[in-house]
């Protein structure tokens, strides 16, 4: 269906090395000393060692895996139901971590798929995951109060339905795509970026999605504007988004992305209008007209 799916276990994927060591062995054997042999007690501290060795280990190959630090917060409180079910089916169990490094993977992939965008790829420290106290009218909202770290604030609203796990996931692609994206120092219009993080999340697989709240606990609608991509409703600029990216493919199934790389690439300084023309290859008005006109004419579903 896409060329990104993000249909995946949600397990951490545990990787073994094994090492084979080579042993020479003298003959006859020589004789041992029965007061040289460990004890019980010189067994299990060397099995404590190095079971400690391998924890320290294994924390530090999950630690280089994420390249940032992950906190989970769970400020509903366990008493709230929303605030139990986080805790029993997310942040007891590490699955809430489990859900920000698989989303952050697809997003990174996407946006930056490999060592020619390194030197554009957005720096990020810390990646905070909290469960809000009260509802607010988004699902999600992202922060960034100090450089490189980013909070992810999701409603407890999201723990009230009864397929909230999809919805959950969703929310944290969401938030994790927009910590990924950059946006022009502040200039970049909400209403790209909506359409952007929607966007993502379509090639993610999940359609029907919700405006978000993004930066500074704010609501940031866009202004409404006759320009297509600076639509109010983000599922319109995504669709936008996703005809081009099949022009750019040369596939009518399904874009690839490079619409939204090419945008995501330019916008890490600064943001202009004529940005859009040179990520489409051709202005932008004249894009909407062309897009105006194939809808017209195709019927579009307002399903991405």
């Amino acid at each position: 269906m896409n060329n990104y799916p993000f249909h995946q276990s949600l397990l951490d994927t545990t990787t073994t090395t094994t090492t084979t060591a080579t042993t020479t062995t003298s003959w006859p054997p020589k004789s041992v000393n029965p007061n040289t042999l460990p004890t019980f007690s010189d067994l299990i501290s060397r099995l404590i060692l190095i079971s400690s060795f391998a924890t320290v280990a294994i924390w530090a190959n999950h630690e280089a895996s994420k390249g940032f630090s992950i906190t989970i917060l769970n400020d509903a409180g366990k008493h709230s139901m929303p605030g139990r079910r986080f805790s029993l089916f997310y942040e007891s169990n590490d699955k809430a971590t489990r859900i920000v490094l698989n989303t952050s993977s697809f997003v990174e992939n996407l946006l930056y798929p490999n060592q020619d965008f390194d030197h554009r790829k957005k720096q990020i420290n810390s990646v905070t995951l909290k469960l809000a106290p009260k509802a607010f009218p988004a699902i999600v909202s992202v922060y960034s109060r100090k450089p490189f770290e980013y909070m992810i604030m999701l409603s407890p609203s999201l723990m009230e339905t009864s397929n909230h796990n999809d919805s959950f996931v969703l929310a944290v692609l969401q938030g994790i795509a927009r910590v990924w994206l950059w946006d022009g120092k502040g200039v970049t219009p909400p209403a790209l970026l909506n359409g952007m993080v929607e966007y993502i999340s379509a090639l993610a697989g999940f359609q029907d999605t919700k405006v978000l709240n993004f930066g500074g606990g704010a609501t940031m609608l866009p202004v409404k504007d006759e320009i297509c991509w600076k639509d109010e409703d983000p599922r319109k600029v995504a669709r936008f988004l996703r005809y081009y990216d099949q022009r750019k493919q040369g596939s009518v199934g399904g874009g690839g992305g490079v619409v939204i790389r090419r945008l995501n690439d330019v916008m890490r300084d600064v943001w202009h209008d004529g940005m859009m023309d040179d990520a489409l290859g051709m202005a932008g008005q004249h894009a909407c007209a062309s897009y105006d006109i194939f809808t017209r004419h195709h019927h579009l579903s307002s399903s991405i």
